[in-house]
């Protein structure tokens, strides 16, 4: 799973795709549809993964409501 781009405005910058695709991988290999590993080290990387993912998010929407 990688982060969706869009045309001209993408969601996620290009500087931070490589980090959130990790963060996505992360998140996908426990609770996506073929999970390669549910064992408890993995689902707290992916709890880890969402934390920031999330926390990256905020901040996205925040600065875009500034420039807005």
């Amino acid at each position: 799973m990688t982060a969706q781009t869009r045309p001209g405005n993408p969601l996620v910058p290009p500087q931070d795709r490589q980090v959130v695709d990790e963060w996505l991988a992360r998140i996908t290999a426990v609770v996506g549809r073929d999970p390669k590993d549910t064992g408890p080290e993995a689902c707290r990387t992916a709890a880890e993964a969402a934390e920031e993912l999330s926390a990256y998010l905020w901040m996205l929407r925040a600065l875009r409501r500034r420039t807005a």
